[in-house]
């Protein structure tokens, strides 16, 4: 008799993963909500950045859209 055995589960590195990729755009997006003046663009062009680009728009927005004036 064969038994099939099941693939090993993803498990924490899967978790890490998906963690990354999606906690740090809400994240922004509630910073940008809380405080909308921001540099170079207005905040509806700094949350869709966020939402398109993820980590690099989170990035973005950090770098150069995040008012120094908090």
């Amino acid at each position: 008799m064969l038994t099939a055995s099941l693939p090993p589960s993803p498990g924490l590195p899967a978790a890490l993963v998906l963690l990354v990729a999606l906690v740090p755009a809400p994240t922004c997006m509630v910073d940008i909500s809380r405080h909308p003046d921001t540099r170079r663009y207005p905040p509806q062009t700094w949350l869709l950045i966020c939402l398109l680009g993820n980590l690099f728009g989170v990035a973005a927005y950090l770098a150069y859209g995040r008012s120094l004036r908090r």
